[in-house]
């Protein structure tokens, strides 16, 4: 490991380099399983003009909202911790630099905007929040999107019970859903990462919006998508493999598909100062 990949890694929460290792060795599953973003959502984040905005994509991963913005026009720099991630994102057409967005180097460029779909949580908020300040140019914004969802109420009690037969007590968390449990949780708390944006003096107040949207997941896009979650791939490999057979058969009582209800949260501060 050289000296940057030290200070990278030093940079970054431990937690945050343990789950992207995870993530790095699923990486062709994340891209392939893993939910895109509503249009709406990128629509919002870059404006009625995105055609050449400078947008940097934090925790870029195989590049999913990273595409979708650069399809609008937008130039998209990717900054994420796992290589193998980058490499997918770099396949799809985005410049990816390997770095802990905490001690990445700007080297004087600015952006129009600093994004981050499903990932700014994993970093050191105070820190993540007042750097992103630093490269944005006044007037531009940071983005932070989340998806969250659930499965319908009768197919979520059917795998709480499987997973409460399965996973042993007193480990990590693990979500049934998307980053939900049930509909009731949906709309999932977000306080630290708003505190974190409204105490940099150079952002203006954030604003928080909602989108529902649905999918439909056959019984093999789920499990697919399972494998590609930190979560469930930091089980013990004989316990995340009886878990999946018995989430498989649970999915397939319920006719071998389910309607997954999203709601996606764009959460948005404009930086201070004149142009």
């Amino acid at each position: 490991m050289n000296t940057n990949d030290e200070r990278d890694h030093r940079s970054a929460r431990p937690l945050a380099r343990e789950r992207s290792t995870l993530f790095d060795l699923h990486a062709e599953a994340y891209d392939r399983f893993r939910p895109s973003y509503p249009d709406a959502v990128i629509d919002e984040l870059l404006g009625p003009r995105p055609a050449g905005l400078d947008v940097l994509d934090v925790g870029c991963g195989t590049g999913i909202a990273a595409r979708q913005m650069a399809q609008r026009g937008a130039k998209v720099l990717g900054v994420d911790l796992a290589p193998r991630m980058a490499e997918v994102a770099r396949r799809h057409g985005i410049d990816v630099e390997i770095a802990a967005f905490e001690g990445w180097e700007a080297a004087g460029r600015t952006f129009d905007r600093v994004t981050s779909a499903q990932a700014w949580h994993w970093l050191n908020l105070p820190l993540a929040t007042t750097k992103a300040a630093s490269v944005l140019r006044p007037g531009g914004k940071l983005c932070l999107i989340w998806n969250a969802g659930s499965q319908p109420d009768d197919l979520a009690d059917a795998l709480e019970e499987v997973y409460a037969k399965i996973v042993p007590r007193g480990g990590h968390r693990l979500f049934r859903g998307y980053a939900a449990d049930r509909s009731s949780d949906l709309q999932t708390g977000l306080g630290a990462e708003i505190e974190a944006v409204s105490a940099v003096p150079d952002f203006g107040a954030p604003t928080e919006k909602w989108f529902p949207w649905t999918r439909v997941y056959q019984r093999d896009e789920w499990l697919g998508q399972l494998v590609s979650r930190s979560d469930h791939s930091a089980l013990e490999p004989a316990v995340r493999d009886r878990l999946f057979e018995s989430i498989g058969t649970a999915i397939d009582g319920h006719g071998g598909s389910f309607v997954m209800h999203f709601e996606t949260v764009l959460i948005t501060a404009t930086r201070l100062g004149s142009r």
